[in-house]
């Protein structure tokens, strides 16, 4: 029986110095787990401010998008507003030259009538009434005279 002791005991040492060096490498796999671990804390910390710094730019990015096209919105209101102010403008500016011309027209066949002898045949095509003559003739405002200042 002592055989038998004797190999329960080598046995058992050889099961202890076993634990042993599995405890052995299990602690030194768990030093490696945790400086792997505290590597990628370290990683993530920096990925996270990067990430932040990312998300900043993007946020000055999108506000200054914002803004733009509000600039834009405003310069589309104000072209509008232009261009409306043009149009009438245009059709104000189209009117009066009209209403200058015809009077300038009228200017002048008032002139012509008072330089042609007592007694002639006026002839008015158009049917129109000239207006009391003027004792003095006015100057034609086609020869580029301003028919106010002959006033």
């Amino acid at each position: 029986m002592a055989a038998c002791d004797d190999c329960w005991v080598a046995d058992g040492a050889r099961e202890r110095r076993e634990a042993i060096r599995q405890l052995a490498e299990l602690r030194r796999r768990l030093a490696a787990a945790e400086d792997a671990l505290t590597d990628a804390l370290a990683a993530t910390k920096q990925a996270e401010g990067a990430f932040d710094a990312a998300s900043d730019r993007f946020d000055a990015a999108e506000h200054a998008l914002d803004a733009a096209r509000e600039e834009r919105a405003q310069a589309r209101r104000d072209r509008y507003t232009a261009r409306q102010a043009y149009e009438r403008a245009s059709t104000t500016a189209d009117r009066l030259a009209r209403r200058v011309r015809e009077l300038s027209e009228r200017l002048d066949r008032a002139a012509e009538l008072v330089r042609r002898p007592a007694g002639a045949v006026v002839d008015l095509a158009d049917g129109a009434r000239p207006w009391p003559l003027p004792s003095s003739p006015r100057p034609r405002v086609s020869d580029g005279a301003s028919p106010i200042s002959a006033i």
